[in-house]
């Protein structure tokens, strides 16, 4: 008897055309990602980003009564996967799963990401539970898990990288590790870009800010001493995004936009009454008689345009019919003149 995750798989598989005439045998998963970093994406095409996606354990929701998300999980990747024909590529800003060692916690994941797999460039931002970690924060950042390196052979600890995306770079960071050196990776690589290119989107696990109240969800020190003063320093228009706390925060520090988009399935963490620099005007899922709030699931649609990228923020609260726009803006690209 096939069980339920591997008949959602060879059903995602029949979808992408994966299967013989004889009927549909179980494909390796990893086969259906790249095997190699691709150097550019599609510049016509939007890019989606979502953080977060893994499941918590049975015994973490029944021991400490965190939320059930399953079934918004679901609903929100496949809302994503109905817009896949359209999509350059899909930014995974950490947290591929729960229990980076967790054979079933991959074969959630390929569930979700499979069917997209198939078609479009899937680029990972590496996050806590993604290394070997015992309880979770006590990690190996030194070793990738073999299903992570089956299914993203090119990434290496600590070890920057960047994309091509039209005029924008997609720079990615890894911020479990070695922090100091990725910093001066990138204050070189943004001098560098600023001879041929209008934005950077950087791309990495934990985020220099958030009014999270919920415990280990904390401002990242080591990304605010080593990365930030270097993206200020920038004459490139800078979007970061980031996942870790889990839900939607969107701030905007000197100038720059920093949104934190890690509502892709873990249980959701509370904001703090008060919420400075947060920008964000949507709706809210939760709010306490305290103030705290909870922000609803959710994944990003950036699209490129002549002049500008425009962000679509796409959610759900528990009570919602369905996913729909929970906000949308527009950031400017730098001038010629300013960059030159």
């Amino acid at each position: 008897m096939v069980n339920r995750a591997a008949s959602s798989y060879v059903a995602a598989l029949a979808a992408l055309g994966l299967c013989g005439v004889a009927g549909c045998a179980l494909r390796p998963a990893p086969d259906l990602f790249p095997q190699r970093l691709p150097a550019s994406l599609a510049a016509d095409a939007p890019l989606a980003v979502v953080g977060d996606l893994q499941q918590t354990s049975a015994f973490v929701l029944k021991v400490m009564h965190r939320e059930e998300t399953a079934a918004e999980q679901d609903r929100l990747i496949e809302d994503l996967r109905a817009r896949k024909d359209e999509l350059a590529g899909l930014v995974i800003v950490g947290d591929l799963v729960f229990t980076a060692a967790s054979k079933s916690d991959w074969r959630r994941f390929d569930e979700l990401v499979g069917p997209l797999a198939g078609e479009i460039p899937i680029l990972p931002a590496i996050g806590n539970h993604d290394y070997y970690c015992v309880f979770v924060q006590k990690c190996l950042h030194n070793v990738v898990p073999k299903s992570f390196r089956l299914r993203f052979p090119w990434f290496a600890p600590g070890t920057p990288h960047m994309v091509a995306y039209g005029k924008i770079a997609l720079l990615f960071l890894d911020t479990e590790t070695d922090l100091a050196a990725q910093g001066r990776w990138l204050e070189t690589e943004l001098d560098s870009l600023e001879s041929s290119y209008r934005a950077a989107l950087v791309f990495f696990h934990r985020p220099p800010f958030t009014n999270a109240v919920t415990r280990g969800s904390v401002p990242d020190e080591a990304v605010q001493a080593e990365i930030v003063p270097r993206l200020r320093a920038s004459a490139l228009t800078t979007v970061v995004i980031a996942g870790h706390v889990h839900g939607y925060e969107h701030f905007v520090v000197d100038g720059i936009h920093y949104i934190t988009s890690g509502g892709g399935g873990g249980p959701r963490a509370m904001l703090g009454a008060e919420r400075p620099n947060d920008v964000y005007a949507g709706p809210d899922c939760v709010r306490d008689e305290a103030g705290e709030v909870r922000r609803p699931f959710n994944y990003l649609l950036i699209e490129p345009r002549r002049d500008e990228m425009e962000i679509t923020v796409r959610g759900l609260c528990k009570t919602d019919a369905a996913v729909h726009v929970i906000e949308t803006f527009t950031v400017p690209f730098a001038s010629a003149d300013a960059v030159n």
